[in-house]
């Protein structure tokens, strides 16, 4: 019971931080949750953008996004996060549930390895529901074959929700699937076991659990969205990519290792159970199928513990209490108390340059100029980059529309190829784009690490047609130079730009708009911004990593 507790312990303190869902699709979500509340049906074309205002898409996540609005209107969106967080430890519960207690003596080693992949998805997004539905689905199709528990017929009313709250309802039926198989072989080699019996039970629950999940506002397009949904996409987002193509690119991620690391105890556990002759076709199925959604695509990390960690301890067997296990189970329990105190007193997130804080509170990191745009009254159309669309039309819409949201669905595909990333990369064809749209105001995000981001932002800077009227850690904005008078606004003086017209509690964000003062050719004031980051975390390895190029002159220090 206490390597459980130790387990959940674990997992409580990398999930107690901020919560940075905001700057990615929460925002969305609301302001599509409170649409869907008040015409009380599911928007079926992309009405945010004025780019695409008539392009159809499939909304596969609108029941959660109803819950959040709900949330937001009642006790308020924040609680949200004790709902994730009770998700998750509940989640992770379950499958340790799932574990029989003579496999066990392994699972803290094991476990303390596969919860490190759990990090890559904290953020507050319909998939959590996936995870809850994942782990459900697993404990009752376990207990079904154990003790033939009556909770099985729960299945297909989750799969009902499942369909109409993320795309991932399919991992629920491939589950059930996996089992039926194994059912299947129990009966043909043992016609009289009493597994063999549950086959039709079996049989009748994902055939209900497949019917059932055609009942969502898009029908059988919906069922089978999982199949095409990247067919259209012109966009590529990170999470869609596997980790050995973000790794050849450049790409760094502390819990690619530990991926790696948990895939080859996947091979090595079902190696084990081969040579025992003890091969369990369930097991070595659902162990598979977890490291093959992992393998696939980040966003698919998770369920190396939701679906392969309780298999992979089942396929190393039964394993008795020694010296050596003892003696393992103590280091890793030392190491993992270790790692959570980082985690709980933020030393973690400091020495690896993350923004995440300790504690629950939502980041709103375009908050401050959203804050300024409806204050001033700034005149549209707005341009605006991928990163940052959902926060402004969260707050903006429908008073302002987006040129760009973060979803590439929404989107057609050539909308991306032909418009978005090239009239980035080649400032000329973006003076062609302003022309068609008359772009009244620029608001966008200058950590957008992409290549033709930063172009962008290297080109917009220096034409005198745009003037900065804001800047902050995480956005710029700027209006074409002949409303400047019009609007009575103030201009931006960016080599005039000092440290201490900022409060930032965060070494980070000092870091940012230095960072970005030093690659646009401000490098006295980009200068300053870096040295007060430096005096508030002077052991900051970005930092000096920063001020090292000094010997390089990257940025002419």
């Amino acid at each position: 019971m206490w390597v459980k507790f130790l387990l959940l312990f674990f997992t409580f303190s990398f999930l107690f931080r901020t919560d940075l869902s905001f700057d990615q699709d929460l925002g969305r979500h609301i302001k599509l949750g409170e649409i869907i509340w008040q015409t009380k049906e599911v928007p079926k074309t992309n009405l945010f953008s004025y780019t695409n205002p008539d392009f159809e898409y499939i909304n596969s996540h609108w029941l959660f996004e109803v819950l959040a609005y709900g949330f937001d209107q009642t006790i308020g969106v924040g609680w949200l996060l004790a709902l994730k967080i009770s998700i998750f430890l509940f989640s992770v519960w379950l499958i340790l549930k799932v574990i029989p207690k003579e496999n066990q003596f392994l699972l803290l080693p094991i476990g303390f390895i596969f919860l490190h992949v759990l990090r890559e998805r904290l953020e507050l997004r319909p998939e959590i529901f996936s995870f809850l539905f994942t782990a459900i689905a697993l404990f009752m199709l376990e207990r079904f074959l154990k003790t033939g528990s009556r909770l099985i017929f729960i299945l297909p009313v989750i799969q009902l929700i499942w369909i109409n709250t993320h795309i991932y309802f399919f991992v629920g039926l491939a589950l059930q699937g996996i089992y039926l198989i194994h059912s299947l072989g129990v009966k043909l080699t043992h016609p009289r076991g009493v597994i063999g019996s549950h086959l039709g039970i079996l049989a009748v629950v994902l055939i209900s659990s497949c019917l059932i999940s055609l009942i969502n506002p898009h029908g059988i397009s919906s069922f089978l969205y999982p199949l095409s949904v990247t067919k259209n996409y012109g966009y590529t987002i990170v999470e869609n990519q596997t980790m050995f193509l973000l790794e050849n690119i450049g790409f760094r991620d502390p819990n690619f290792l530990f991926v790696k690391i948990s895939a080859f105890l996947v091979g090595l556990s079902v190696l084990v159970s081969l040579i025992r002759k003890g091969l369990n076709t369930k097991n070595l199925l659902i162990s598979l199928f977890g490291l093959t959604l992992a393998l696939m695509h980040v966003r698919g990390f998770p369920y190396l513990v939701l679906l392969s960690l309780p298999a992979v301890i089942q396929n190393f067997g039964a394993v008795k209490s020694n010296g050596l296990t003892q003696m393992l189970t103590a280091v890793v329990a030392i190491l993992l108390l270790i790692e959570s105190y980082l985690y709980l007193n933020g030393d973690y997130y400091k020495y690896t340059n993350n923004s995440h804080q300790p504690g629950l509170r939502m980041g709103q990191s375009v908050k401050g100029a959203m804050n300024f745009v409806l204050a001033k009254d700034l005149a549209g159309p707005i341009y605006n980059n991928f990163d940052i669309g959902s926060y402004i039309l969260y707050r903006g819409y429908p008073r302002y529309k987006v040129f760009v949201d973060g979803r590439p669905e929404a989107y057609p595909k050539e909308f991306f190829l032909d418009t978005y990333i090239p009239t980035q990369s080649d400032y000329t064809r973006f003076m062609d784009l302003e022309k068609k749209w008359g772009f009244k105001t620029i608001i966008f995000s200058h950590t957008d690490q992409t290549p033709w981001g930063k172009a962008f932002l290297q080109n917009i800077v220096k034409d005198p047609a745009w003037i900065m009227i804001y800047i902050d850690d995480f956005v710029i904005i700027l209006v074409r130079s002949d409303v400047i008078d019009e609007e009575n606004l103030t201009v931006v003086d960016l080599s005039k730009l000092e440290p201490g017209s900022y409060q930032f509690s965060n070494h980070l964000s000092y870091i940012r708009i230095g960072y970005l003062l030093l690659s646009i050719g401000q490098q006295d004031s980009g200068k300053q911004f870096i040295l007060k980051a430096k005096e508030l975390f002077p052991e900051s390895p970005i930092i000096n990593q920063i001020i090292g190029d000094q010997v390089t002159n990257k940025f002419f220090w």
